[in-house]
């Protein structure tokens, strides 16, 4: 059925998610530690994960639809609000899916404490990349010298 494989998406998104967070903390390390090959390394896996994100995002949007289109369902947008909603709020739908619904829900809530996680070391990240960034000019611009300030600012 339809939500046992949107369930199955989901749960592997939670996946990717938890493995994006864990690539965000070796970035972070590798920052922090001057290891430039980690941090090749865990931008690689990144990139990788970002994929499969994408990949299961896409497929999450199809299910929607076609258990939308499946239930006669009209959504605004091919979300999970919207398909979740729908569920709630439509007696036909709710009693066919009362037991798959509180575990859609769970694994829902549980992406959407991760997407809050991956904002915050985003956050992080770009912190501390600023800062990594500002401390190479200000290395570079002592080794120059005076003189040569404003090429340093155009090229850093």
């Amino acid at each position: 059925m339809n939500t046992q494989i949107l369930l199955t998406s989901l749960k592997e998104q939670n996946i990717n998610l938890d493995l994006l967070i864990e690539v965000l903390e070796t970035q972070k390390r590798a920052i922090v530690q001057n290891d430039y090959t980690a941090l090749e390394k865990a931008l690689s896996s990144e990139q990788k994960i970002l994929g499969r994100v994408e990949k299961e995002e896409n497929t999450r949007l199809k299910i929607v639809k076609e258990i939308a289109g499946q239930f006669s369902v009209e959504l605004k947008e091919n979300s999970l609000d919207n398909l979740m909603k729908a569920f709630k709020t439509n007696p036909n739908i709710n009693k066919h899916f009362s037991t798959g619904l509180a575990e859609l829900e769970e694994v829902r809530s549980s992406i959407k404490e991760k997407l809050i996680l991956l904002s915050r070391k985003n956050s992080q990240l770009k912190g501390l990349i600023e800062f990594s960034r500002s401390m190479i000019k200000e290395t570079i611009m002592m080794l120059v010298g005076p003189n040569k300030r404003a090429l340093v600012n155009k090229r850093v």
